[in-house]
């Protein structure tokens, strides 16, 4: 496979990204969002969407 392909974990995290960024959120407790792992981004795009 090359390496230019994402992997599924990539592709999630990127479509988390766009969702928190869409509602306003760039970063999580002094992290940008792209340092994040899948797992917190996650638990950041619950916590966002469960408040809206």
């Amino acid at each position: 496979m090359p390496d230019t392909l994402k992997t599924e974990d990539e592709q999630k995290k990127d479509a988390l990204i766009s969702v928190l960024l869409e509602h306003g959120v760039f970063k999580s407790e002094n992290h940008q969002l792209y340092e994040l792992t899948l797992n917190e981004l996650e638990d950041v795009c619950r916590h966002y969407l469960q408040t809206d």
